[in-house]
């Protein structure tokens, strides 16, 4: 949803990390490289990050099979598509 809601702003710099998943609980991490793409995500006031969630709390709430709470976080990490750990743990 993050890529789609961003459209050309920020879709080659974004990864998301699904960080936990339990009691009804998904906590997941979306990388971007930049501050300024940070706020493109957030958006003001928290709209964006909110409506990015809102669509795809139903999306993971069907793949699992019940009601979660989603809890995104956007986190700033330059150059991450050039680290190697993180690239591997991303499953990239």
């Amino acid at each position: 949803q993050a890529l789609a809601r961003t459209r050309e702003e920020v879709p080659h710099a974004i990864s998301v990390e699904v960080d936990e998943v339990a009691d009804g609980r998904v906590r997941a991490f979306l990388y971007v490289e930049t501050e300024s793409q940070k706020g493109i995500l957030v958006g003001k006031g928290g709209r964006m990050i909110k409506e990015i969630g809102s669509q795809a709390r139903p999306e993971i709430e069907r793949l699992l099979g019940r009601a979660v709470f989603l809890e995104l976080s956007v986190k700033v990490r330059p150059k991450w598509r050039r680290d190697e750990m993180l690239l591997e743990r991303l499953g990239i």
